[in-house]
């Protein structure tokens, strides 16, 4: 179902959808836009500021993936357990995953570099926001509970309603847009959250529909990404935390001037 056009996107941006998603949605011409942001996003001095960030920002994200990894390892090592995910197992990839401006930024940095990993995802993204547009209410409950929980501000009613209508949102069964032949196109650059989330039941237990989805057993270890690596636009100690498909859609179309749209943020002041 369509928002109607003059309402509030879904995708949080704060503007009309007329005026974001609603602009492009299903419109051919939209792989124009994202070639002349690509052909400009380097250029210049912020471009060169933003592509040295990405270049930092990815080595210094695969360094803590393997500290992940490790520590995940060891978790494993210790209980008894074994891990049960497996490449082409996709189950868990039709789950709301968030990401922080600094991974979306380079997830985009890589889609400018792989042309069939990019074009596969602007493909798929009208399809995944069509079926998001079927849970508008339960996507933005999660976005607003999800900004709640990431700044600490959440309660355990906050929590307890995130789990709720996550789970509303994983029965919709819409896999991700950067999911092709049921395995990660972007993994080298996969966000934390995908990163950090292991199954040790059943694979199928990991389906929202599966009769014992809610005895499915997960491992992830906790994440301080307060302490992650800034982003050279944004001002000292700020965070922006959104969907990661629509923000890395947005950045894709709209360019660097997604940021000075983003909710919570009136400007993003350059350094």
């Amino acid at each position: 179902m369509t928002p109607e056009r003059n309402n509030s996107c879904p995708c949080g941006s704060g503007k009309k959808y007329k005026k974001c998603c609603g602009l492009t949605a299903g419109q051919n011409r939209v792989p124009d836009y994202v070639a002349i942001n690509r052909d400009m996003a380097y250029q210049g001095v912020t471009g060169r500021q933003r592509a040295a960030f990405c270049n930092a920002y990815i080595a210094f994200k695969a360094a803590k993936i393997v500290e992940i990894d490790k520590t995940l390892q060891q978790e494993v090592t210790s209980t008894g357990v074994n891990i049960s995910c497996a490449r082409g197992c996709a189950h868990c990839c039709t789950q709301f995953v968030v990401a922080s401006l600094q991974e979306c930024e380079c997830i985009v940095y890589y889609l400018y570099r792989h042309d069939k990993v990019r074009e596969h995802f602007i493909r798929a993204f009208d399809g995944w926001r069509d079926n998001i547009l079927k849970i508008e209410d339960s996507f933005r409950k999660i976005n607003d509970l999800g900004e709640k929980i990431n700044h600490g501000q959440a309660i355990d009613e906050d929590r307890r309603l995130f789990d709720e209508e996550s789970r509303v949102y994983a029965r919709q069964n819409n896999p991700c847009p950067f999911l092709i032949e049921r395995a990660c196109s972007i993994y080298e650059v996969r966000p934390y959250i995908c990163a950090n989330y292991f199954s040790i039941s059943p694979p199928e237990w990991c389906q929202a529909l599966h009769p014992s989805s809610r005895q499915a057993v997960h491992m992830k270890i906790g994440l301080n990404l307060g302490r992650d690596m800034p982003y050279f636009a944004l001002p000292e100690g700020s965070r922006i935390v959104s969907s990661m498909p629509f923000l890395v859609y947005r950045i894709l179309v709209e360019g660097y001037d997604v940021l000075t749209e983003i909710t919570g943020k009136s400007y993003v002041r350059m350094r």
